[in-house]
C-alpha cells in the first residue's frame, strides 16, 4: 500500500506541469497545444506510477523490467496512438511510433537505471 501511495504522489507531481501548461494553453486559445499537453500529462502519470515498479523487494530485476515493459504497452502506447500525439495515416506511420517508443522506453531505463545504481552506491558508502 506504501508504494501504491508514492507511486500516486509521483505520478501527480510529475503530471501537473503538463496539466498547469494545459490550463494556460486553454487560456491562450491554442487548443491543439491544450489536447498535446494532456497527453504528454498522461504519459507523466502513468511513468510515475509505475516508477515504484522498481522499488518492490520481492521481485527479480528481470521481472520488474518485463512488468514495466508490459504496463508500457498497455498505458502509454495506447494513449500515444489514440491520444492522436503523431499522425498515423499508413502503417509506416505506426511502426515509426512503436520504434520512437521503444527506442525512448531503452533510453529512458538505461538512464534511470545507471541513476538508481550510483544512487544506491553512494547511500551504501
Amino acid at each position: 500500500m506504501q508504494l501504491l501511495k508514492k507511486g500516486i504522489l509521483r505520478s501527480l507531481i510529475w503530471s501537473l506541469p503538463f496539466a498547469i501548461l494545459a490550463l494556460y494553453q486553454g487560456w491562450s486559445g491554442n487548443t491543439e497545444a491544450v489536447h498535446k499537453m494532456f497527453i504528454y500529462a498522461g504519459v507523466a502519470f502513468f511513468l510515475g506510477l509505475t516508477s515504484v515498479i522498481y522499488e518492490v523487494k520481492q521481485w527479480s530485476f528481470k521481472k520488474q523490467i518485463f512488468i514495466h515493459w508490459s504496463v508500457m504497452h498497455v498505458t502509454i502506447l495506447p494513449l500515444l496512438w489514440f491520444g492522436r500525439s503523431t499522425p498515423i495515416t499508413s502503417l509506416q506511420d505506426t511502426a515509426r511510433l512503436y520504434l520512437n517508443f521503444t527506442v525512448s522506453g531503452l533510453i529512458l531505463f538505461t538512464a534511470s537505471y545507471f541513476i538508481i545504481r550510483m544512487r544506491r552506491q553512494v547511500k551504501a558508502s
